[in-house]
């Protein structure tokens, strides 16, 4: 199996990631993620910690700070455009196209990434995710999180904010992109009105943000 290098820039797009589903990133949820002992994942962490890019919360516990968020943004933007590329020139699979963009991402340049952003628009990635500017500004969505779901209502997808394989694979596989109608039942579990009322994990549903109809 081919090992991949794991850069700063990797950590910090982790730990953004995890934040947004979690409302934390936890030290054993992104060593496995990158495929990297504990260890390894902790030292790096702590130089990050010390350059003022990640605090920590608590015992194992760490969130971006905003100098990391902005840092993570700057590299966001590679990733994302990387996605946009793989999926819009290659027509990869929409659910592969976050693990294959991981293989190009450190190669895009600025000059790749207007080119791209020109040929096919840069306002979101395939998986709804906003690409942030050349300064790692990112203008904010007003989309609501499934724990702020209200029961029997219709929703649409907006984004997947916790781009794992196994997810993406889920909704791939649904054809569950962004737009794509979903609604809650009268308990608040998120439903696919398509598919017989086929109901969502929850591992899934927290993965995502949502848009009402009138949005």
């Amino acid at each position: 199996m081919e090992t991949r290098s794991i850069t700063a820039e990797d950590y910090l797009k982790a730990i953004d990631e995890f934040t947004l589903y979690n409302g934390y990133a936890s030290l054993s949820e992104i060593a496995h993620l990158l495929g990297t002992a504990r260890q390894s994942a902790y030292d790096e962490i702590k130089i990050l910690v010390q350059k003022g890019l990640v605090e920590r919360r608590s015992r194992g516990e760490y969130v971006l700070t905003r100098e990391g968020s902005v840092e993570a943004n700057i590299f966001l933007r590679k990733h994302r455009i990387a996605e946009i590329l793989l999926w819009k020139s290659l027509s990869l699979p929409w659910e592969t196209i976050d693990d294959e963009a991981m293989g190009i991402e450190h190669g895009i340049t600025e000059t790749i990434a207007v080119a791209v952003c020109r040929k096919y628009g840069c306002d979101s990635c395939p998986h709804g995710n906003p690409v942030p500017d050349e300064n790692g500004m990112v203008h904010e969505i007003h989309d609501i999180f499934f724990s702020s779901l209200k029961p029997d209502r219709k929703y649409r997808i907006s984004r997947v904010i916790f781009e794992n394989s196994e997810i993406l694979h889920y909704l791939g596989t649904r054809s569950m992109l962004p737009g794509y109608e979903v609604a809650t039942d009268h308990q608040g579990m998120l439903c696919i009105p398509s598919n017989v009322g086929e109901k969502v994990p929850e591992s899934v549903a927290r993965a995502m943000t949502y848009l009402t109809f009138n949005e």
